[in-house]
């Protein structure tokens, strides 16, 4: 057999022999044999191969000389670039996926991963964003502007455009989090922006900045932006309920692969795995534009419209197993309801509703949801029940800081209160709308 030659032919041998060495040293530390820590799973003819360099074990058994050695992974691969760069790129893919799964717990995990392994800039702005997102759902947006500033601090727009617009994106969510709507709108538009001057092919990105867009534009009631916002993002086409499924089966192949060692098998699994999490994800934009539609089609009076729109929303919810969806077109329907006399259809709606939304966590549209029961109690001539309900609503919206439906809710029930007569109340109510606080 010929002898190899070569600089990148004599490099693999090299590290292998730096391998071995880590090896034996850590095993004689501990005064183990080859045997002792060989065990049941591996033999003491491959720690001999191991320890000579002669042989290059498999992820999966790193693991088990690491921890029969008392040593983290990295202590045995701490000089293969190459295994360290497939590493963070393999984090990151399942920091993304764990991301759009909203497991939040484990982007975090993923993320320290990856960054342990001194990623690239750009990897590095993609994880931070990561970081960034999952403040965000846990409600720090203090945080989140920290990694986000940090993040588009070592990169250059003009060579990552996408990355940028992605964190602009986030900004803006952070912002609106907080119920700063000027900020967020300014921060959607930049990202927009971006996207057009660069022309960044990202239409998911678009898709979700024009949701953003037109939640935000209806909420400072720019009702023409909205519907166009809306329309626009509808161009998302729904997907199988089967995908989800799928998804996990892929991801059940890349962390077993990567435990094998074969780290290109396993990041292109993710990355399969990645694309369908992301299709399920579509689903949800599809969902939440059809509610947002009906409910843009009722305040503008175009009740009919906002019917159709609200039960395709619920049909549709309805398809894909979405319980939390379905209960928030049920909302909108129950809006539909008070406005066509139909007082006992809304109250069962909106109570069915509320019961949903609590159970999923959703506290902004249980708010909403409160606040239509208020309505319809108050329609129905059952004073008390709309007094509790429209008041639960604005201390459920003072709870998660959304001031601006906060006072949307309390200027319509100062109007309620001030056709019943009761002058002071309905004041305190528009105080309420026009302060930070307010009386309650």
């Amino acid at each position: 057999m010929a002898v190899p030659t070569g600089e990148a032919q004599v490099e693999r041998p090299k590290v292998a022999s730096a391998l071995g060495e880590r090896v034996r040293a850590a095993r004689r530390q501990l005064g183990l044999s080859q045997a002792q820590l060989a065990g049941d799973e591996l033999t003491k003819g491959f720690i001999s191969q191991l320890e000579s360099g002669l042989a290059r074990p498999s992820i999966r058994s790193l693991q088990v000389l690491a921890n029969r050695l008392g040593k983290p992974l990295d202590y045995f691969l701490g000089d293969e670039p190459l295994a360290a760069g497939k590493r963070v790129a393999f984090h990151r893919l399942a920091a993304e996926a764990a991301a759009e799964r909203e497991e939040w717990s484990e982007v975090r995990g993923q993320v320290g991963l990856a960054l342990e392994q001194s990623p690239e800039p750009r990897e590095r702005a993609q994880l931070l964003r990561f970081l960034a997102q999952a403040d965000v759902a846990d409600k720090d947006p203090e945080t989140a502007f920290e990694r986000i500033s940090a993040a588009l601090g070592v990169i250059e727009t003009a060579n990552e455009p996408a990355e940028a617009a992605q964190l602009l994106y986030t900004r803006g969510a952070a912002y609106s989090l907080m119920g700063q709507l000027v900020a967020a709108t300014e921060a959607f538009e930049a990202c927009r922006d971006i996207i057009e001057r660069f022309e960044v092919v990202e239409p998911r990105l678009r898709a979700k900045l024009m949701v953003a867009l037109g939640t935000i534009y209806r909420r400072l009631n720019r009702t023409t932006k909205a519907l166009s916002a809306y329309e626009s993002a509808l161009a998302i086409a729904s997907r199988s309920s089967e995908i989800a499924m799928a998804a996990r089966g892929y991801m059940g192949i890349a962390v077993s692969m990567y435990d094998s060692g074969e780290l290109d098998g396993a990041i292109s699994n993710y990355r399969r795995a990645l694309e369908l999490f992301r299709k399920v994800s579509d689903t949800e934009f599809e969902l939440s534009v059809l509610q947002s539609l009906a409910a843009v089609h009722f305040e503008q009076g175009e009740i009919d419209t906002a019917r159709v729109a609200a039960e395709r929303a619920m049909k549709r919810a309805i398809e894909v197993g979405s319980s939390h969806w379905a209960a928030v077109a049920e909302v909108v329907l129950a809006r539909v309801a008070i406005a066509e006399q139909r007082v006992d259809d809304a109250l069962r709606m909106t109570k069915h509703a509320e019961t949903i939304l609590a159970g999923s966590g959703d506290e902004l549209q249980r708010a909403d949801a409160l606040r239509v029961m208020g309505a319809a109690y108050e329609t129905s001539g059952q004073a008390a029940n709309a007094d509790k309900s429209y008041r639960t609503s604005l201390e459920t919206y003072t709870a998660i800081g959304d001031h601006a439906d906060r006072s949307a809710a309390a200027v319509e029930y100062a109007k309620v209160l001030r056709a019943r007569g009761e002058i002071d109340a309905a004041f305190d109510m528009l105080e309420l709308a026009r302060g930070s606080t307010g009386r309650r």
